[in-house]
């Protein structure tokens, strides 16, 4: 296999897992769900009636209770299927989203890697050891693509109830509802959940912009770190909105639950309250519960927020880039991995800058893809690529080669250069 069939089966693979719409799935969940809350609220409405009428004396009551009752059970019935769909379509949704998620890691790994080729000899041992290369950004992206197919087979929805039948002479009968199913798509391709998802066709549409209606909602809040975002309620979005502060234009990343900066590639774990190091993945540094209280979130002397974008200044007393620069980013305190100087101190500095430009440009993306599908919109900063980069010197942004010299045999026996220091399924270091 040549290089160029070997890199055209790795972008088919991942335009596949791409092709899959996150945002439309949870969307036609919560369409579901919503079903759901209506069904339950009108079993409970049904069955509060049907007490009353059978306490009443009366001709027919009794009869009318009855029917009711069985309304009453069918209503529910319906109700809990409706939510059996929303869970399942739900966790399809939030599967689809950490897939490709990864495979936007994988796509931008690729670039890397076909950026190096261009400073690489032409040799037929260098010609074999890219193409071992992608083979293997390969094998890994079509094990995602295999994973979400799985997960859409899961996507069965359950056996409808039986709509009661009325017994009157002339009543009209009505026949049993059909199982409902949530057919996976064509074999080997994420096409996503259908037919359920088609059977809340509705909000999902809606969601996207109805040809001939409103105009779409604008990017009409800007963000402190110079992206624009859209004010609102998006029960679905992983981009946070002007409601939440400093984090306004963040996107949660779906395999961690971290927010991620697209403007920088800095990741902050709400949960923690605390900065995520962009080598090892693990939280450090104080607590804090708001962003604000910290440099480098658009106030202070870590980082200046402005229209360009959240431009990297070092701290007070730090003359130029370098890891200065970086800690400006962090409220002036260097992540762990990078804090203490030696000899490999310039190699994990790049892998810092790679890691922090690689999540800036996963986060854009999935923000602009969620718009794009009817979630909240989303205009990125200006000036985001390389911005890491610039505040490290010696890394060169995306593709750049930084304190490493270039050569194939790096990205290949150096596993953390291309191995995702955790996983975008699972979350889990190493994996």
């Amino acid at each position: 296999m040549s290089i160029a069939s070997a890199s055209a089966q790795f972008r088919e693979t991942i335009e596949t897992i791409k092709s899959a719409h996150e945002y439309e799935i949870r969307a036609a969940s919560g369409a579901w769900f919503t079903l759901a809350n209506a069904g339950v609220a009108e079993s409970t409405v049904l069955a509060s009636t049907a007490q009353e009428a059978a306490a009443e004396p009366g001709v027919g009551l009794r009869e009318l209770s009855e029917r009711l009752v069985q309304m009453t059970d069918f209503t529910s019935g319906t109700a809990a299927l409706a939510q059996q769909i929303s869970a399942q379509l739900q966790q399809a949704g939030d599967h689809t989203a950490r897939a490709v998620a990864e495979a936007l890691v994988l796509e931008s790994q690729f670039d890397e890697l076909m950026q190096q080729r261009q400073s690489l000899s032409t040799s037929a041992h260098a010609e074999q050891a890219m193409e071992g290369a992608i083979t293997a950004l390969t094998a890994r992206a079509q094990a995602v693509l295999t994973a979400l197919d799985q997960e859409y087979a899961n996507v069965i929805a359950g056996e409808a109830p039986t709509a009661p039948r009325s017994t009157g002479p002339g009543g009209p009968g009505t026949a049993p509802v059909a199982p409902a199913s949530a057919g996976a798509g064509a074999p080997g391709g994420a096409a996503g959940p259908g037919a359920a998802g088609a059977g809340a066709a509705g909000a999902a549409g809606a969601a996207a912009g109805p040809a001939g209606a409103a105009e779409a909602p604008a990017a009409d809040h800007q963000a402190p770190n110079g992206s624009a975002v859209g004010a609102g309620e998006y029960p679905h979005s992983s981009v946070m909105g002007p409601e939440h502060g400093d984090f306004a234009g963040w996107q949660r990343d779906p395999g961690t639950g971290y927010l991620v900066d697209p403007a920088t590639g800095r990741e902050f774990d709400p949960a923690t309250g605390r900065w995520i190091d962009p080598v090892t993945g693990k939280p450090f540094g104080e607590a804090t519960e708001y962003a604000a209280r910290l440099s480098g979130l658009g106030t202070g002397s870590g980082g200046l927020a402005s229209p360009a974008g959240l431009a990297l200044v070092a701290p007070p007393g730090v003359a130029g880039g370098g890891s200065g620069g970086l800690a400006g980013l962090y409220g002036g305190v260097l992540p762990p991995s990078i804090a203490h100087a030696g000899p490999a101190g310039g190699q994990v500095l790049s892998q810092a800058m790679r890691n922090m430009d690689r999540n800036a440009h996963v986060a854009t993306q999935m923000a602009m893809r969620e718009s794009a599908q009817g979630g909240r919109p989303f205009m990125p900063p200006p000036a985001m690529a390389g911005a890491a980069g610039a505040a490290a010197g010696g890394g060169q942004g995306r593709g750049g080669r930084g304190a490493r010299n270039g050569r194939l045999t790096d990205l290949i026996e150096d596993p953390e250069v291309w191995a995702p220091r955790r996983s975008a399924t699972t979350g889990v270091l190493g994996e």
